[in-house]
């Protein structure tokens, strides 16, 4: 086994793209961030505050190795049900921040997140205004609305891209100020921030509890529930050494325990009841009438995806990302109803010619030098994730789930990169459900009170 084996799906994004030449390098140049995110006071009892916060500090943690968080109000009780402590405090470190009062001056990179005193560094700030959401730079613009957690998990992910990117691209590289709509992602100038009351739904199937399936699971659990839900948790795969750095819910240790179970303890600490299945589909489980009406689908691989569709739900929603050192920021959200042709929605995977490749560039060859030709081949053939990406399609995919919940039509097909997340692929809509889908009634203002006006 290769000593780079942890990290590998992080550092294939630098050494498969020519950024870095060695896997030592690259590893060098992602330990060489020193990020701060920086949670203002005005943010820090909000909801989307806090999970920009945790999601930056996440993801930051994951692909840097180091993040310090700085707030004067630490002691925030925790809003979003994520079973990291009781406050603020707890939770960032179980994610593994290291916690001050004010920002360090010797900070590479800075993530804002509300108020934060002005630096001339390397900086860009979060946003959002209830379903809207984004980044902005050039000095502070203040939020709207911040009640809703999808804001924050889609502004913070997004930040930590662009910090990443600039290891990547080199110091040259400045973040660029973007506004998405979480409720109308197809939307081409996001203005409308979407509704306050909305459904959210009690009851799913989760098929793949890996990269993706924890990142719904991380975004699901921002939303204020109150009564009964319930979830089907299928997948049949243990955590894996190289799992820890992409997979949201994998904190401190957990290697080799079933991945379902992982998001079974997340799910009942937050009120959920769970079943499991602890194999994989194989298109052999009729559904009952008191199954979940809605899948969740978050699988690599194409064919049991194109199963899936055909398994009797009224919808599903189906995620995917690329996964080379071009494409690795690329998402893709589904919305399939029941009876659609599935025939063409995904194209079956081509023949593998980059492999050979990789296996001949430089950090390969040294790679083989030091761990054999297996440990080379492993990783070659390994895909490129990062844990940022994972988040914001998970957020997205929320969103659209929200939708069908809330009787309203989703995306079709919503396909963007974040490289440029203003140039959204919009494949259209699909109706309204026919019929209420259930879940439980969400009211902002009930949850959390009445938004304060931006100043």
């Amino acid at each position: 086994m290769t000593r780079h084996l942890r990290r590998s799906r992080v550092t294939k994004a630098l050494t498969d793209s020519s950024a870095s030449a060695s896997f030592d390098e690259a590893e060098a140049r992602l330990d060489a961030v020193d990020l701060s995110v920086v949670l203002g006071q005005d943010q820090a009892r909000t909801p989307a505050g806090q999970v920009a916060a945790l999601t930056a500090v996440a993801t930051a943690f994951k692909c840097f190795e180091r993040v310090t968080l700085a707030c004067q109000d630490l002691g925030a009780p925790l809003l979003p049900a994520y079973p990291l402590g009781a406050n603020l405090s707890e939770a960032a470190e179980a994610l593994g921040a290291r916690l001050v009062d004010a920002p360090r001056e010797s900070s590479t990179h800075r993530i804002a997140i509300g108020t934060a005193p002005p630096w001339a560094g390397w900086q860009v700030g979060c946003w959002w205004n209830r379903w809207l959401a984004g980044l902005r730079v050039g000095g502070p613009e203040a939020c709207g609305d911040s009640r809703l957690g999808l804001a924050g998990v889609y502004a913070g992910g997004l930040a930590v891209r662009e910090v990443f990117a600039s290891v990547l691209a080199g110091p040259s590289h400045r973040p660029l100020e973007s506004t998405f709509s979480l409720w109308e992602p197809w939307a081409e100038y996001p203005e409308n921030p979407g509704p306050t009351c909305f459904t959210a739904p009690d009851a799913i199937w989760i098929v793949g509890l890996g990269h993706l399936g924890q990142a719904f699971l991380w975004n699901l659990l921002t939303l204020p529930y109150l009564g009964p839900r319930r979830a089907i948790l299928q997948d049949d795969q243990d955590i894996s050494v190289e799992n820890e750095p992409t997979s949201l819910l994998v904190i401190g240790g957990r290697i080799g325990c079933r991945k379902v179970r992982l998001a079974a303890d997340w799910l009942e600490a937050a009120g959920w009841a769970t079943h499991l299945i602890e194999r994989r589909y194989q298109g052999d489980i009729r559904l009952g009438p008191d199954d979940p009406p809605v899948l969740l689908c978050g699988l690599d691989d194409v064919r049991p995806r194109r199963l899936l569709a055909q398994a009797g739900f009224d919808y599903m929603l189906d995620a995917g990302i690329g996964h080379g050192p071009a494409d690795f920021e690329g998402l893709q959200v589904r919305a399939v109803p029941r009876g659609a042709d599935t025939d063409r929605l995904w194209n079956l995977p081509g023949p593998e010619r980059s492999r050979d490749r990789l296996l001949a560039s430089a950090a390969y060859r040294d790679l083989e030098a030091e761990s054999g030709a297996c440990g080379a081949y492993m990783l070659a053939n390994a895909s490129v994730a990062v844990p940022f990406v994972g988040a914001i399609t998970g957020a997205v995919a929320i969103g659209q789930l929200v939708r069908l919940a809330s009787a309203r039509s989703a995306g079709a097909l919503v396909q963007l990169s974040l490289g440029a997340p203003g140039m959204v692929i919009d494949g259209g809509q699909t109706p309204p459900p026919a019929a209420f889908l259930g879940g439980e009634a969400i009211d902002l203002t009930s949850a959390y009170g009445k938004a304060r006006p931006a100043a």
